[in-house]
């Protein structure tokens, strides 16, 4: 007689343990502070969260609700880079590893942002850096949650079909530069005279280190 017998696969169990330690880092600003968990998912409202949360109290990177935001992001792109690199890029960057792909990009971001830090501190603009900061944060949270969603469905319903992963990939990029051109308009409008520095920034430290990759590469 045929008998069920469970198959362990520790690829799945990590992946899994991951997208449950997400949801309990959800789970967790929810009990910190409901009304602004609920607000900032509810992405369409996105306006209203701003004007409610970016003061001075809730715009510190280091705050606790805003630490854990950026725990959320870190580990949900940290997995959507890993099923991106074996399964899209592994085939385009031949030899180099997923650890040495991984801590390039992860030296260019930190890289960036303590130079950006320290130019804002420079030119007198502490309270524009925090709040333009605090505005990454929570949409990149935003991003990284709704991903999660649509990752979970690809890992355990559709494995094999990679076009599904690009199309989450694609939207995420999308998601991204779009939140992205939001923060960098409302610079603008606020003082016009910012444009040619938010182009020098731009430049530098948006375009270039992305480019000095892709040389690497090919």
């Amino acid at each position: 007689m045929y008998q069920w017998t469970e198959k362990f696969e520790p690829q799945q169990d990590w992946v899994t343990l991951i997208i449950i330690l997400i949801f309990a880092l959800c789970v967790h600003l929810l009990k910190i502070n409901p009304h602004q968990f609920k607000l900032l998912v509810s992405f369409w409202r996105s306006n209203t969260y701003f004007k409610i949360y970016e003061k001075e109290k809730y715009v510190n990177p280091l705050n606790m609700f805003n630490l854990t935001l950026t725990m959320i992001s870190l580990i949900t792109i940290t997995l959507l880079s890993y099923f991106f690199y074996e399964k899209i890029l592994i085939s385009l960057l031949g030899g180099i590893s997923y650890i040495i792909f991984f801590l390039f990009i992860s030296a260019l971001i930190f890289i960036r942002y303590f130079l950006l830090k320290v130019i804002f501190r420079l030119a007198n603009q502490s309270e524009i850096y925090l709040r333009t900061i605090f505005r990454s944060i929570s949409f990149y949270a935003i991003i990284s949650i709704y991903s999660l969603l649509f990752f979970s469905t690809y890992y355990y319903r559709f494995p094999n079909n990679n076009n599904f992963l690009i199309i989450i990939i694609l939207m995420i990029l999308c998601s991204v530069f779009l939140s992205h051109l939001t923060i960098y308009l409302r610079i603008i409008i606020t003082n016009p005279n910012r444009l040619v520095y938010l182009i020098l920034y731009l430049c530098t430290f948006k375009i270039s280190p992305w480019l000095l990759l892709y040389k690497s590469i090919y």
